[in-house]
């Protein structure tokens, strides 16, 4: 329950930002009707209406995992103020639907579009405190001293001064008034921040959140300047938006750090050089997969392009699926992070070695994959970002899980590792033919044989951490070595298919064949092995992990090379 209080909270701050983006725009009119688009489910995303019609579809989705949460901690919650803090957010969000609705159809009064600018940053930060509160180290820490006096009033007056601060910053945004007021209080509540930050001294994690509170004021200060600066501040306003809700969910936090007592970190504290901290970072992002990632992504995208494709674009679409990608993986080692430290393989990543904090991994990742979404979407089309999302949410929120539950996660997890070229083809093109397809098939058939060699070889170490891979419920390995030689000869065949569609010649169809068939022979050379479970079994696995390591970009690189030059 707790994660899913974070994942709701996360929505919800991607559903802030785009708000943000309609405001920002001008787009809270592009959409006449309400609560459809021009009378349907999907209008065409052109224009103002990209913009107003996803911040409706992401609203719908926030208010169905809001209205999930409330029912989760009506039944499983013990705690009655908690419960309610849940159904306040679920009465919230459904009052600042109907304020959006009124916005369009009242045609932007001023007070329903302050109301509604301002309803939605407290909606997070009531989830936030749910996540906060859920967390086990919260219940860990209920016994604890509260904070001194001083601060527990002081918390509560930031977190007041912020409020009003914000409705001054609502009405500023939607009518053009009170920027005095504002800066009189942003004055005020740097001052209060930097008291606060003496005062709490001696209290780690309120510290701690000052602290955080004060680097973000500094950002917010630079980005509210910036934005009176530019004559067409999108970005910078939209991102002074999404900051000031951020700060005042942390100030929200502060308040319950500092009056339910102090929350509890892990039994260790970070003290590593900076230098060491980034490489942690580094190291969540799994570079060696991104990079696979990005250069089937790189495939895709030279694949799809026209004539009327700018190759420019490639940029912003390779730096998008990398933060996307980067975001995935660090998700998906923040939610691993226990099942890591019982394997060999993974005991030595950032989060089982002590190096990170798993909130840090979380923040990391949601950081990442937000950018990445942003990046796509403002820079590479819809179509582009909708593919990059898809590939997020299967990886973390389906096959990750599913890693516990059945066998069949392979096959689930081979789902996102063959999205990449489809961002890419949809990047260059902005539709997606039947070719890209057949490239996004010939990803997934390649990844089985690749994840079935890598399971086998590792075995012990999936048993250990309780993973239901197919190594695992088929000790014999007949049924990992059959499923091995299976798909190499589907993705023998389905590779041809490119020269079938005239995307690819006769060098591509010669290098397919012959690539394939080795793959194909590598893979039946581990048959007899693993079918009779003998020593040698790990060897003739690894060689074909490290002969489907060389066949990709062996593959891909000469079938961009057939398109381009040939």
């Amino acid at each position: 329950m707790h994660r899913f209080a974070q994942l709701t909270a996360a929505a919800t701050f991607l559903l802030l930002i785009a708000g943000g983006l309609v405001t920002s725009t001008d787009s809270g009119l592009a959409v006449p009707d309400w609560p459809l688009s021009y009378g349907t489910l999907f209008p065409p995303m052109v224009g103002g209406i990209r913009y107003e019609h996803t911040h409706r579809v992401i609203a719908g989705i926030v208010a169905l995992l809001i209205a999930v949460l409330a029912i989760w901690l009506r039944r499983r919650e013990p705690r009655q103020w908690v419960r309610r803090l849940g159904e306040g957010a679920l009465a919230a969000v459904f009052a600042q639907a109907v304020l959006g609705g009124l916005t369009v159809l009242w045609m932007l009064p001023p007070s329903i579009s302050v109301a509604h600018a301002c309803l939605g940053p407290l909606v997070f930060c009531m989830l936030v405190c749910v996540a906060v509160v859920l967390d086990p180290r919260w219940l860990r820490a209920q016994g604890d001293v509260l904070g001194p006096r001083a601060v527990r009033l002081g918390s509560l007056g930031l977190f007041g001064l912020m409020v009003v601060q914000l409705i001054v910053g609502a009405v500023l945004r939607h009518t053009g008034q009170a920027l005095a007021l504002h800066l009189v209080g942003a004055t005020a509540i740097v001052s209060l921040v930097a008291w606060l930050w003496w005062s709490a001294r001696r209290l780690r994690s309120a510290h701690r959140l000052v602290t955080g509170l004060i680097l973000g004021m500094v950002v917010q200060l630079a980005l509210g300047w910036f934005a009176w600066r530019q004559r067409e501040p999108v970005l910078m306003t939209t991102a002074h938006q999404s900051l000031g809700a951020l700060l005042l969910a942390s100030a929200s936090v502060l308040v319950f750090t500092a009056w339910r007592g102090v929350l509890r970190t892990s039994n260790f504290e970070l003290r590593t050089p900076w230098r060491a901290r980034v490489g942690a970072f580094w190291e969540l992002t799994k570079p060696r997969v991104t990079m696979m990632a990005l250069l089937t992504t790189a495939v895709g995208f030279l694949m799809g392009s026209t004539i009327y494709t700018d190759p420019a674009t490639l940029i912003p679409t390779l730096i998008g699926a990398w933060l996307v990608g980067s975001g995935a993986n660090a998700l998906n080692q923040w939610a691993e992070h226990d099942a890591d430290a019982l394997m060999e393989r993974t005991k030595i990543r950032p989060l089982p070695t002590g190096r990170l904090q798993p909130w840090q991994a979380c923040t990391f990742g949601v950081t990442m994959a937000i950018t990445g979404l942003a990046c796509l979407w403002l820079f590479v089309n819809a179509l582009a970002t909708w593919c990059a999302l898809t590939t997020l949410v299967i990886y973390v929120n389906v096959y990750t899980p599913m890693k516990r539950l059945s066998p069949l996660c392979t096959l689930i997890g081979a789902v996102p590792g063959a999205l990449p070229p489809i961002i890419g083809w949809a990047a260059a093109s902005g539709s997606l033919s039947l070719e890209a397809w057949v490239l996004c098939a010939i990803l997934f058939l390649w990844q089985l044989p690749h994840f079935l060699a890598i399971a086998w070889v590792h075995r012990d170490d999936y048993r250990r951490a309780g993973f239901r891979m197919l190594s695992v419920v088929d000790p014999t390995g007949q049924s990992t070595a059959r499923q091995m030689v299976v798909y190499g000869l589907a993705l023998l065949v389905t590779s041809l298919f490119p020269a079938v569609l005239g995307a690819a010649g006769l060098l591509y169809v010669l290098a397919a064949l012959s690539l394939g068939s080795w793959l194909l022979w590598t893979a039946w050379q581990a048959v007899s092995p693993l079918t009779h479970a003998v020593k040698g079994s790990d060897r003739g696995a690894q060689r074909l992990f490290l002969a489907s390591v060389g066949y990709l970009p062996l593959v891909l690189g000469i079938m961009v090379v057939d398109k381009t030059f040939l």
